[in-house]
């Protein structure tokens, strides 16, 4: 992987590091109102990709909660996955099952701001590319639907499920104002590839023009 810091860059739009490290609660405020673009460093896509793989190795060399069994209860239940793609995509289907209204763009915002700096601290084994899709999402101004009431215990569970399927194609992009005509396409469902996942998210695109 490259090491090139993510920073597609729009004029005159302040930036926010996201690095895993520096993030504050103003930051967040700036992400979510969209006052300020998300910047991440290239050490910190390094860090995220080391991550990756020390996952991707501990997983094809034995049980890895999450990827080899399954999580919560079910811990200790192995899971055999040969295609090492099925379990991740069902867990996330899963706990999807949200309720009630859609949540304002700001909180949705806010949480994938946080989301990707988090992921970027180096310890979640997750593929960079999620990474960028996440602050890429922020940059062009479009969102997961995310519902207002999910999961008891862990209460971000379904939120980040669903924002889960909706970077692999199987939920739509929203806007902060819907225009007439198409919603934001996200594309075709991203082609699993390698242990606990898809290879690769689909990218949010731009929203589409209001009609004339």
């Amino acid at each position: 992987m490259s090491s090139t810091a993510w920073a597609p860059r729009e004029a005159g739009r302040a930036r926010v590091v996201l690095d895993g490290r520096e993030l504050t609660p103003d930051d967040v405020v700036r992400l979510a109102d969209a006052s300020a673009e998300p910047f991440v460093p290239a050490e910190a896509l390094a860090r995220a990709h080391r991550s990756w793989k020390a996952a991707d190795r501990l997983a094809r060399a034995g049980r890895l909660y999450g990827r080899g069994t399954g999580v919560g209860a079910h811990r200790s239940v192995p899971v055999e996955d040969p295609e090492g793609t099925g379990h991740g995509l069902r867990l996330l289907r899963s706990h999807a099952g949200g309720a009630g209204a859609e949540l304002p763009t700001r909180q949705v915002r806010a949480m994938l701001a946080v989301r990707a700096n988090q992921l970027l601290a180096g310890g979640s084994g997750i593929q960079p590319a999620f990474v960028t899709a996440l602050a890429e999402a922020l940059r062009l101004g479009v969102h997961p639907a995310v519902n207002e009431y999910g999961g008891l215990g862990t209460g971000d569970l379904t939120a980040l499920a669903q924002t889960g399927l909706t970077l692999i194609g199987e939920r739509p992009w929203r806007t902060a104002a819907p225009a007439p005509g198409p919603a934001p396409a996200p594309g075709p469902a991203a082609v699993p590839d390698g242990v606990g996942g898809p290879s690769a998210p689909v990218p949010p695109t731009a929203p589409a023009p209001a009609a004339a």
